[in-house]
């Protein structure tokens, strides 16, 4: 069956299960279907984690249902926090469906891309709503430009599929870790400028315990200097 099949059957379910409106399938990824529409009038998208046939029919069934319940608390909890994300319109956990409102505008990985003027004071915003984050225990899981939308000037943190729940600080800096890893692929030449703004940002919301979660960052790129440096003398 062809994909465009495939994603109408799962959009003709959607409305079946939450009647959505579907407007266009924005992605399709590992382990998500991303659909943009209406609910009730309100524009939205869904999050739909398509079953997975390779899995166990029980474990995928649970996975699928812990995995949206998950998302939605800490999405929940992050608004409550007063961060900038989505808001969750609907959670049918049993049917690995999250629906959640839409954020118009552009992902932050774009806008720096282009040369926004105020990339650096939107770099200490997010770095407060990611320290607010871990003040909560929230942990992203996957801290990226791509997962980061500018809306009329204020940043959203989007996408916490692989989120969880911790106040260990080995899980916060390795959240840092990879927002700086992302600016050094994707925007090498703005990396000291928005990362120091960032840890500002990221300070002011901390306070002290910044400094511990720092010093964490800094170690897990030592371990990864080194595990390069011992690939580099079993292969070549």
């Amino acid at each position: 069956m062809a994909e465009a099949d495939v994603c109408r059957d799962y959009l003709d379910l959607l409305e079946r299960i939450a009647g959505l409106e579907a407007s266009r399938v924005i992605g399709v990824g590992a382990e998500a279907l991303l659909i943009e529409g209406y609910l009730g009038g309100l524009h939205v998208v869904a999050k739909y984690r398509v079953p997975k046939v390779y899995r166990a029919e029980q474990l995928d069934a649970h996975l699928r249902r812990f995995r949206t319940a998950l998302e939605a608390k800490l999405l929940g909890r992050a608004a409550a926090a007063g961060v900038n994300v989505p808001h969750v319109i609907y959670v049918d956990a049993e049917e690995g469906l999250l629906v959640l409102t839409y954020i118009e505008g552009e992902r932050m990985k774009e806008l720096l891309q282009s040369g926004c003027e105020d990339a650096e004071k939107l770099a200490g915003e997010i770095g407060y709503m990611v320290g607010v984050l871990h003040n909560e225990g929230i942990i992203h899981g996957d801290l990226t430009t791509s997962n980061i939308i500018v809306q009329g000037g204020r940043p959203y943190i989007i996408d916490f599929g692989l989120g969880f729940f911790s106040h260990r600080t080995e899980d916060a800096g390795v959240d840092l870790h990879l927002f700086k890893r992302a600016l050094e692929s994707t925007h090498p030449s703005l990396v000291e400028g928005i990362f120091s703004r960032f840890i500002e940002g990221y300070r002011s919301a901390r306070g002290s315990v910044a400094e511990e979660v720092l010093r964490k960052v800094e170690e897990i790129r030592m371990r990864g200097r080194y595990v390069a440096q011992r690939r580099r003398k079993l292969f070549w």
